[in-house]
């Protein structure tokens, strides 16, 4: 059986877990109970965008941008904290991974790093712009992962 899964997610955009990522989770969390360790990964980008970028000072944007990267840090973490509360309340062993940068290349990174023997992407939520390139994500990873790739879609 897997004994290193890597479950990565993204959890950025939303409020609301998709119901992709929910039914990740939960095979994830059946596979990792024979597990010797279940990695939950979400990847995520700075949205500094989102700033103005002319008429402030440059050291009032510096510190505009500063704070919002640190508010952003820390509403993943929380996200990633409430997203794998069931697992650990389940007795599953989990550990948590924050990672910036461009999820296709991280999550195929971080499987090889970890030397991950299993990993669980949701396939496809369809919710919008986004979500079509979490489509080419999960396809991107399942033609490079060094390891076996489970792609989850959730019951109709």
């Amino acid at each position: 059986m897997y004994k290193n899964i890597l479950l990565a997610t993204a959890l950025q955009q939303w409020e609301r877990y998709s119901v992709h990522a929910l039914a990740a989770r939960d095979i994830a969390a059946a596979l990792a109970r024979h597990a010797k360790q279940l990695h939950v990964l979400s990847v995520y980008e700075h949205e500094t965008a989102r700033l103005p970028s002319s008429g402030l000072p440059a050291e009032m944007a510096a510190n505009l941008r500063e704070q919002l990267i640190q508010e952003t840090d820390r509403l993943m973490a929380e996200k990633l904290d409430q997203y794998v509360a069931p697992l650990v309340s389940q007795g599953v062993p989990v550990s948590k991974i924050l990672r910036l940068g461009s999820p296709r290349h991280v999550i195929v990174e971080v499987a090889s790093e970890m030397e991950a023997d299993l990993l669980v992407i949701g396939s496809h939520s369809k919710r919008g712009l986004f979500d079509i390139a979490l489509g080419d994500t999960a396809r991107h990873v399942s033609a490079h992962a060094p390891c076996t790739v489970l792609m989850v879609a959730p019951k109709k």
